[in-house]
């Protein structure tokens, strides 16, 4: 197996490059990877809700009008992500936003709560607070919120893909064990 890995490190290396110029689009221009992702999940949901159709329109058991149903709300979210990325963008922020206000808020409350039966309590109270603030700041400007979020995967992945890349000239450099 080794052998057969040794022989593919250039698969291994172009695994780690990849998610590299990945990660560099994301940190250097986050605004218009966002809204270009948001547009290919529009067209592949547009694609996807034809095929669809196509499926429901075609079965000629009950099932037919529930896909036909799937098919009709796959294309019109798709062709709201195409038509309004900047919309669609706002709204899922907005909801990420409210989640993490909630879930803070919950969270310091269950930790004031549960005080007296447990130690160390305050960690609890502190994954809150960041949790508050995390949903406090995206709420204060979403669009900046987005773009700290795709530079964040852009990090892990150049991170990721520089680790796969220096997997991969390790594997090149091995000298194969002989049975």
């Amino acid at each position: 197996m080794l052998e057969q890995i040794q022989k593919n490190w250039w698969l291994v290396l172009l695994r780690g490059v990849l998610p590299v110029i990945f990660g560099l689009v994301a940190i250097f221009l986050p605004g218009i990877l966002l809204i270009t992702l948001l547009v290919y999940f529009g067209i592949v949901a547009v694609i996807c809700g034809v095929f669809l159709l196509i499926e429901g329109f075609g079965i000629k058991e009950e099932d037919g009008g529930m896909r036909i149903l799937e098919g009709v709300l796959s294309i019109f979210f798709g062709l709201l992500l195409i038509i309004l990325p900047e919309f669609i963008l706002d709204v899922v922020m907005y909801l990420i936003s409210i989640w993490a206000i909630i879930g803070g808020i919950m969270q310091i409350f269950h930790a004031l709560k549960l005080r007296k039966l447990v130690e160390s309590e305050w960690i609890t109270i502190l994954y809150g607070v960041v949790t508050l603030v995390f949903g406090i700041l995206i709420l204060l400007n979403i669009r900046a919120g987005a773009q700290a979020l795709v530079m964040f995967f852009g990090a892990y992945s150049i991170i990721s893909g520089l680790l796969m890349i220096w997997l991969s000239l390790k594997v090149k450099k091995i000298n194969p064990v002989l049975p």
